[in-house]
């Protein structure tokens, strides 16, 4: 319903965001009060409710040409893929498999749809031993 989700959601970012970040991190502490207040600023700035919803409007059709693609190619340089281990999707990164031809998996535990927010340490390390690797 184009329009629909912005009239509702204007001037209610904040309980949005908040709901949205506590819901999908696996645990309702890790964001505090000052983070929400920034992504509800970034979602109340002028554009900025369009701009976040944008992204759920448009992925039938971004999944569509990326489809295409991979008709076409795939990657040939190595790609890490970052699951977590309660996510809203059960290893989520694990579809990213077809589109490359070397694929390195991590699942980061205790961490819940925001994998980088909630376990910053074990994200950073992940990249740091597939970067070392090499491969």
């Amino acid at each position: 319903m184009p329009g629909l989700p912005e009239t509702l959601l204007t001037g209610r970012e904040h309980e949005y965001v908040g709901w949205f970040l506590k819901a999908k991190a696996l645990s309702p502490a890790a964001f505090d009060d000052a983070e929400i207040e920034q992504y509800a600023a970034a979602l109340a700035a002028d554009g900025g409710l369009r701009a976040s919803l944008a992204y759920y409007r448009d992925a039938a059709a971004s999944a569509r040409g990326n489809h295409a693609a991979l008709d076409r190619q795939h990657l040939t340089l190595p790609v890490l893929r970052i699951s977590s281990s309660h996510g809203s999707i059960p290893d989520m990164a694990s579809s990213l498999g077809p589109w490359a031809d070397n694929v390195a998996g991590v699942v980061v535990p205790d961490a819940g749809h925001f994998v980088p927010d909630e376990q910053p340490g074990a994200v950073a390390a992940a990249l740091v031993d597939f970067i070392a690797r090499g491969d």
